[in-house]
């Protein structure tokens, strides 16, 4: 994978990362940690991508003229999400250890 298809990769999980953030504030403020972690992976990512689909359809050209499929853009944007989520996990466990 070249430089440049990894680049296209992350913006585009960047692009979803804000909205799924934001769908994920519900869980996290009335259920706690547990339900933000599985909200993230299913629900948040799902409503992120159901809103790239609907706001941003000619992106996808642009993905698709980088050799970049949709298949390829969501497998890699919920691999990004995972990671994210574990560093976010680890992280909150280890301030929550210092206090």
């Amino acid at each position: 994978m070249t430089l440049q298809k990894a680049n296209n990769l992350f913006e585009f999980f960047k692009s979803t990362l804000v909205i799924n953030l934001a769908v994920c504030v519900v869980p996290i403020l009335f259920l706690g940690l547990f339900a933000f972690k599985y909200t993230f992976l299913t629900v948040g990512f799902a409503v992120s991508l159901a809103v790239k689909e609907l706001n941003s359809e000619n992106e996808y050209l642009f993905y698709y003229n980088n050799a970049i499929s949709k298949k390829e853009l969501w497998l890699s944007a919920w691999g990004c999400a995972f990671v994210f989520l574990v560093i976010l996990s680890f992280t909150f466990s280890f301030i929550a250890t210092l206090f």
